[in-house]
């Protein structure tokens, strides 16, 4: 059926309005998941070409090559190259729930096992250390990277916040300390080894971290500062079990005015 004209006025037919509409949503129910699946087809390809060149390794270009997408589109949707980098990279911050399992233990297994089950978990992972080094250039990436840590950070965080209130930690003990001693051999396997982080390394760490964090708990207080050592040894010295005889002190004699041993 042909609809001559698309303007609505007081004349036109109810049913010439009825038809227009439904044809004004069809268009827009069909252009919409279109539009999605560009948008999202972008941001893979972007991740791919992240993974794989690095950040200088992304262009418009290859993005459109890769993705399908036009380049068109790739504007309409990021405005440029820098907007589709940190739009790809803001995919990477994931919230984790925070465990309550009643122990430290369980909260940290539970909460380190959750980390690496999703696919994006892997991409982060393997992004960070390049989204780290771009930050130093791009300032909107390095929010995105402060977003992605603050993220990672605030489950454990909490998770020891929990165990100090059960007494399994100090309670005095800094919690920025405690994160670090939880999270320091990942970083360093990471980014400075640039190694696998396997479910065994992961295990191994934890029962270190555990250990180590509970035995704050009863740990005594610290004194100021050692004792003074006696100003006069003890002779024999206690532990060396040595029979030599002590060694001659000179005196002066009060009667003859001579030095006698």
């Amino acid at each position: 059926m042909e609809i001559p004209s698309r303007t609505v006025t007081s004349d036109t037919p109810t049913w010439l309005v009825s038809e227009r509409c439904r044809v004004s949503l069809r268009s827009c129910l069909v252009a919409r998941p279109r539009s999605e699946q560009a948008h999202q087809a972008a941001l893979d390809a972007t991740i791919e070409l992240l993974l794989a060149s690095g950040v200088e390794g992304v262009t418009l270009e290859e993005v459109a090559a890769r993705s399908g997408v036009a380049k068109s589109t790739l504007y309409r949707h990021f405005g440029n190259r820098d907007g589709l980098i940190a739009t790809a990279a803001s995919r990477c911050v994931v919230v984790h729930p925070t465990p309550d399992t009643g122990s430290l233990a369980g909260d940290l297994r539970s909460l380190f096992g959750h980390f690496g089950e999703a696919e994006v978990d892997h991409r982060v992972s393997d992004l960070l250390p390049l989204l780290i080094d771009a930050a130093k250039r791009d300032p909107e990436i390095e929010v995105i990277v402060q977003s992605i840590i603050a993220e990672r950070r605030r489950p454990i965080l909490t998770v020891l916040q929990l165990a100090q209130l059960r007494g399994e930690v100090a309670a005095d003990l800094d919690l920025d300390t405690a994160l670090a001693i939880v999270i320091g051999p990942f970083t360093f396997r990471r980014l400075i080894e640039a190694r696998e982080v396997t479910p065994e390394f992961v295990e191994t760490v934890l029962v270190a971290a555990i250990a180590g964090l509970r035995a704050t708990a009863g740990t005594p207080p610290r004194t100021a500062s050692p004792p003074e050592p006696s100003e006069v040894s003890p002779w024999p010295p206690p532990s060396s079990g040595s029979s030599s005889p002590p060694p001659t002190t000179t005196r002066r004699s009060s009667s003859t005015g001579t030095c006698s041993a």
